[in-house]
């Protein structure tokens, strides 16, 4: 079978077993892997992308390269893992210039100095177009992993829901940023959140949100529970942006690239949770509910399953 036809879901379902310990803190095909060394799992995280598929119009190379760090991070923190460090493999066409190289990696080592990590150094590729791989490593006591009960309530955490997503949406309408801010800062330099490392003992699981929310939600439904969302932030800036709500919820189910948590708390928990997060600043959003069944549903109605997936 071609990979077009598989889709990147059905290739990583294949991929994910292969050499994978049984014995391992998070399941094979979780936002990361790892081993346990003692009381502790240490987990590895490794992302990938092409230069201009994720540059934005007015985003430079520092910027991109900010991202990759944050994309590697915040799978590690949604596993409530603590960052220890990050390495990168650089794809760099020969007539580069020094200077974009330069910017490429100055981005990352700020982004990782963000988050309490430094950057090790890695490796360097000839290539026909700029790309960038991304390893993190972290360490935790209580490795999260995506996990959902009937009765459990579902909050999203942090406040770029939708940002990244009318970011997105204005390169490709060629829309100028100027008159929201928030919104290209959400989407140029997005820095996961350290904060849920407080959450952890109030949480059933937790997953990264970067193929989008809809994309998700499916992921969480596909362990044999049903998502019913009550409500979705809707942001003004990004209400101002869309022009309607129903725009505006279109590009906060399907924006993708926010780098926050979907996270999933039994009904004892949410009192500790609320109490957790304010004490911290983390922005939280009662989104609702799973119950038995499948599939996702928003106000009762079926959510279509849509998301940014490889090779499709």
């Amino acid at each position: 079978m071609r990979l077009k036809d598989l889709g990147e879901r059905g290739l990583l379902a294949r991929l994910a077993p292969l050499g994978y310990p049984e014995d391992a803190p998070l399941p094979p095909g979780d936002d990361a892997g790892g081993v346990w060394v003692g009381e502790e799992a240490w987990l590895l995280k490794t992302d990938g992308f092409l230069y201009r598929e994720v540059a934005l119009d007015g985003m430079g190379p520092f910027a991109v390269g900010w991202r990759g760090v944050a994309a590697t991070a915040s799978d590690l923190l949604a596993k409530m893992a603590r960052p220890l460090g990050f390495t990168l493999g650089l794809f760099l066409p020969p007539d580069l210039e020094e200077a974009f190289a330069l910017e490429l990696v100055q981005g990352a080592a700020e982004a990782a100095r963000r988050l309490g990590a430094p950057l090790l150094g890695g490796d360097t590729n000839a290539a026909s177009e700029v790309a960038l791989t991304v390893s993190g490593f972290a360490r935790t006591r209580t490795p999260l992993p995506r996990r959902a009960l009937p009765g459990d309530l579902l909050y999203l955490a942090g406040d770029r829901w939708g940002r990244v997503g009318a970011a997105i949406r204005a390169h490709y309408q060629g829309r100028s940023l100027e008159a929201f801010p928030a919104i290209r800062q959400a989407a140029f330099y997005p820095l996961p959140r350290l904060e849920l490392l407080a959450l952890a003992g109030s949480l059933r699981g937790s997953l990264d949100s970067s193929d989008g929310l809809a994309e998700t939600l499916w992921q969480l439904s596909e362990l044999g529970v049903r998502v019913d969302l009550e409500a979705l932030p809707l942001l003004p800036d990004v209400l101002a942006f869309a022009g309607s709500e129903a725009a505006a919820l279109e590009l906060v189910l399907y924006g993708g690239e926010e780098f926050e948590a979907v996270l999933v708390v039994p009904p004892e928990g949410e009192a500790q949770l609320l109490a957790q997060a304010k004490a911290v600043g983390l922005p939280l959003f009662r989104a609702g509910r799973v119950g038995e069944g499948r599939g996702v549903y928003l106000r009762g109605e079926p959510v279509p399953r849509r998301g940014y997936e490889r090779f499709r």
